[in-house]
Formats: C-alpha cells, sequence, structure tokens
C-alpha cells in the first residue's frame, strides 16, 4: 500500500512539474493579442452618450479592469447609472482564444443579460467584438470598437441593432484615472 502510495505522489509530482513548466514556456510566449488585453487594466472613467429607444443619455461609466488567470485574461467590473433604468453593473471576463485566434468577451450585468462578443484585434490599438443572438423572438446584434489613444485613453463605440432596427447606441472616451 506505501508502495503505490509512493508511486500515486511521484506520479503526481512529475504531472504537477510537467504543467507547471508547460505555464512557464506558455507565459514566456504570450501572444500579442494577449498582450493588448493588458492595455485594459486599471480604473477607467467616462462621460458617454447612450441612446436608447430614441433618447440619448449622457451617463458617467466607470470601469475597472484587472488581470485574471496568471495574466492571460481580464476581468473588467463596470457601472453605469442609467436615468430611468437605474444602475447597469456588469462583470466582464476576456480571454484570447488561442484555436481559432479570437478574443472572447464573456458580459453578465444585473439587468438580466448574458452573452459572449467574439472579436479579434484589428490593430494593436483597435479591438472589435461582436455578438449575435435573439432577443423577443428578433435577431439582435451587439458590435463594440474599442481604439486605444495612448496608455490613457480609451474610445469606445457600441451599435446594436434589434430585427434590424437601431436599438441601443453608446459613445465615449475613457481616461484613466
Amino acid at each position: 500500500m506505501k508502495q503505490i502510495l509512493k508511486l500515486t505522489l511521484l506520479a503526481f509530482i512529475l504531472v504537477f512539474a510537467g504543467n507547471a513548466s508547460d505555464a512557464q514556456e506558455m507565459k514566456a510566449e504570450t501572444p500579442d493579442a494577449v498582450k493588448n488585453l493588458m492595455k485594459f487594466l486599471g480604473d477607467w472613467q467616462s462621460k458617454a452618450a447612450l441612446t436608447m429607444e430614441g433618447k440619448t443619455h449622457d451617463v458617467d461609466y466607470m470601469v475597472s479592469c484587472t488581470k485574471t488567470a496568471d495574466g492571460n485574461g481580464i476581468f473588467a467590473d463596470e457601472k453605469v447609472t442609467i436615468p430611468e433604468m437605474g444602475t447597469l453593473k456588469g462583470a466582464n471576463l476576456a480571454g484570447y482564444d488561442p484555436y481559432d485566434k479570437k478574443i472572447k468577451w464573456f458580459s453578465v450585468d444585473n439587468m438580466g443579460t448574458t452573452h459572449e462578443h467574439v472579436g479579434e484585434w484589428k490593430s494593436p490599438d483597435h479591438l472589435f467584438i461582436h455578438f449575435a443572438g435573439m432577443r423577443d423572438g428578433k435577431k439582435y446584434e451587439e458590435n463594440i470598437d474599442f481604439h486605444f489613444m495612448g496608455t490613457n485613453e480609451l474610445h469606445f463605440k457600441l451599435a446594436a441593432t434589434l430585427g434590424g432596427v437601431d436599438a441601443e447606441k453608446a459613445e465615449g472616451v475613457f481616461h484613466k484615472k
């Protein structure tokens, strides 16, 4: 029994050591797409324009981004107060899928929506992500463009359609605090 336990422990150590060296090798070869995601790190604030149901609102939009998974992804915590709707609180997890070479950006919020955007870096400073799904039996699509203008300024633009008709728009400039 002791022999089996020793062999099991030895196998575990070898597997763990192998995984640790694989992780170190992976870390040394961080893809540019992951490096670019790290530009989101920090606390950001924007005076944004949000248009919903034909009405435009000026809103304060805050996002705080931290590294996750040993720097292979980001977690973004967002908050925006929307007149007549209340405060939207969102949690976002983003990372790079090396198998299809795409950014995956998963969002969930306190307003009851959850979806995954898929996108790619158009350039080292321009990330485009897209979601396509259904809402109320109609096709819903959302496109978000992020343009970094240096290290402390981030322009964003969101455009969403429902059944082919403009549903939501948001645009603003985030500044790192």
